[in-house]
């Protein structure tokens, strides 16, 4: 399952980050494992 974020890229790079990696990737990766958990619990299959 893959969750897309116009509005994240949208904005584009967050100022003055200091991450090893993007925040916009990482913010993908955290976005795509909740609405897995929340499918999850809701009884859905993740696409």
């Amino acid at each position: 399952m893959k969750i897309e974020s116009p509005v994240l890229r949208r904005l584009g790079p967050v100022p003055f980050w200091r991450g090893t990696v993007k925040c916009l990737d990482e913010l993908q990766r955290i976005y795509t494992k909740a609405a897995e958990a929340a499918a999850e619990k809701l009884g859905r299959p993740a696409d």
